[in-house]
């Protein structure tokens, strides 16, 4: 199990490596703001769950997308090599970086996502069998959920990365893709005790005064 300390030392790597390869490093607390919002989620809905480990959560949430940036350049889903990137030093994170978009550990048919694993049907079949291989957990679902809740600006509501989307696309968020993380926040809730949203009521007033001082 990676500490917080080592997990952030990863991210601190893979950023040194992007500014080398040429990103802007003004750009990169947009990928921050993901990451860490999504961290930020996990642990507070964590940390209303009996049982649950929130070091392990906070971590594995962090490193979720530790290979996002390298996908295009290595036309591989990002999930497969976050997978193998962590596969070695800490389980749970790259079972958190393989499952991260897959609601309920629902794999859509190939046909519909093979854009996604850039054609590979080697690295979707990998995915397939892993998700046959291994119980769904709460852990799984709360990463899920978490990355539904965050963008490049920090922590949203489903509501306004969905509209987020539609903005960015000119098109409505597909309900096969909404449905399910609507169905997550509603299990957390219950598990949780409380509206996940009222939650993360605090980090929403936060949000919304800085994109006010902008």
């Amino acid at each position: 199990m990676l500490s917080i300390e080592n997990a952030k030392k990863l991210i601190e790597e893979l950023k040194e490596r992007e500014i080398i390869l040429g990103r802007k490093p003004e750009t990169w607390f947009t990928y921050e703001n993901h990451i860490m919002g999504v961290a930020n989620v996990a642990k507070k809905i964590a940390s209303k769950i009996d049982g649950m480990n929130i070091g392990e959560v906070y971590v594995s949430a962090m490193l979720h997308d530790i290979c996002r940036t390298e996908e295009d350049r290595k036309q591989r889903f990002h999930g497969i090599l976050g997978y193998e990137k962590l596969k070695d030093i800490d389980e749970k994170s790259a079972r958190s970086a393989l499952l991260h978009m897959f609601p309920w550990n629902k794999l859509p048919e190939y046909e519909k996502c093979s854009k996604m694993f850039f054609y590979k049907q080697e690295d979707y079949d990998f995915v397939a069998d892993f998700i046959k291989k291994h119980e769904t957990t709460d852990e799984d679902l709360l990463i899920q959920l978490a990355d539904s809740l965050a963008n490049k600006d920090g922590i949203v509501t489903l509501e306004q990365r969905a509209k987020e989307y539609s903005e960015r696309h000119g098109v409505e968020l597909p309900q096969e893709v909404i449905e399910p993380r609507y169905k997550l926040k509603s299990y957390f809730d219950i598990k949780a005790g409380c509206e996940i949203y009222s939650l993360l009521q605090n980090s929403y007033n936060e949000q919304l005064k800085q994109d006010k001082e902008r």
